[in-house]
């Protein structure tokens, strides 16, 4: 797999991962399957809630992508059945649905909206692109609560060790997919000037212990 390609959905079944890959492919849309499941099922069961099968697209395909799924949803919606679990849902349930669209399937979106409407409330696509615009905005922020996180670098760093330097690089390098394809840093610009520093003190402390190990027995 190239290093082009991001993760787009992941499942624990691998033959929806397949179907999905299948259908993409389909419709002119390069995509890649990567099976990232843990390798040794400690309870021998063989669990499927172990399993991690993503599918990998071009980030400029997020978006095709997500066109496509809606449309081939769309074809579903008169199918659904009478007892699908939506439909018991309030109207703000449903209103979440829409706004946390990354969260849910195409056809959970499209059928929120439907239902929505036949219940009278109004939903137009330029309230559902809001949403949108806004849902970006808010994954886009970086994470919190990276206090403890921090400390604890700085405190496995002055002694050397190897997990600060962990730390350290992810601080200042950890990204995370938006769900049009974006990349963006997920820490704070200060949050990875520490995990910088981090990572500096965590290499020269281990640095100078592997001197003073070595000159012990020299």
């Amino acid at each position: 797999m190239t290093t082009n390609f991001l993760t787009f959905q992941r499942f624990n079944d691998r033959v929806a991962a397949l179907t999905l890959a299948e259908t993409f492919r389909e419709n002119g849309i390069e995509c890649g399957l990567e099976d990232v499941s843990e390798n040794f099922d400690v309870s021998f069961a063989n669990n499927e809630i172990n399993k991690d099968f993503r599918i990998k697209l071009k980030p400029e395909d997020f978006e095709r992508a997500n066109s496509l799924l809606l449309q081939l949803a769309e074809k579903d919606l008169a199918d659904v059945d009478p007892d699908y679990y939506i439909f018991g849902f309030s109207d703000e349930e449903l209103k979440e649905i829409i706004e946390r669209q990354d969260e849910w399937s195409s056809l959970d979106f499209l059928l929120a909206q439907k239902i929505l409407r036949e219940r009278g409330v109004e939903v137009n696509i330029e309230q559902i692109q809001t949403l949108k615009v806004k849902r970006i905005e808010k994954l886009s922020e970086p994470e919190k609560n990276t206090q403890l996180l921090i400390i604890a670098g700085y405190a496995l760093a002055i002694i050397g060790g190897l997990i600060a330097i962990i730390i350290g690089a992810y601080l200042c390098t950890h990204k995370k997919t938006l769900p049009n394809g974006e990349r963006v840093f997920g820490y704070a610009a200060s949050d990875r000037g520490h995990g910088e520093r981090i990572l500096i003190i965590g290499i020269l402390a281990l640095i100078l212990s592997a001197i003073y190990q070595f000159s012990k027995y020299a």
